[in-house]
């Protein structure tokens, strides 16, 4: 009879729970990086909606039916950040994708004024989305690890 043990199969089981691990910790960097991208979303949701309401404010132009007009762009954000927990890339460039159409439609309905108006506000969602993007390349990298 042979006793040896079969070396390919020590090997497999010698490595086996470091892959078990590294696997787990790619599902973690995952999950991490989609709440952040998600965080990222939410936050541009709630920094739009709080510009609007402040410049309905300053207007004197409160109302329910202008509050619900300024809840449209915010609704998409959130309907994206829902996305950002199983497809975070799509979410980001989505989100970016309707940002310039936001300005873009600023730009047509008020002109050179729409452009530069709010742009402290547009500078911070710039920055929220390049976070957002970075936070997406890092998931998709570990989901395609994930996939393997």
């Amino acid at each position: 009879m042979n006793t040896e043990a079969n070396p390919s199969n020590t090997d497999q089981n010698i490595i086996s729970p470091y892959y078990e691990d590294y696997k787990q910790t790619q599902a973690e960097i995952f999950a991490k990086e989609c709440k952040r991208v998600r965080n990222s979303i939410l936050t541009i949701a709630g920094l739009l909606f709080a510009s609007e309401l402040l410049g309905l404010a300053m207007a004197n132009l409160v109302s329910s039916q202008n509050i619900l007009y300024s809840l449209l762009f915010p609704a998409i954000f959130i309907g994206l950040a829902f996305l950002a927990i199983r497809q975070p890339m799509l979410s980001v460039i989505l989100a970016a994708l309707v940002f310039v159409g936001i300005i873009i439609l600023s730009i047509v309905a008020y002109g050179g004024l729409g452009a530069i108006s709010g742009i402290l506000v547009k500078a911070i969602i710039i920055y929220l989305l390049l976070a957002g993007f970075q936070s997406a390349t890092t998931a998709e990298k570990a989901k395609k690890e994930l996939q393997r």
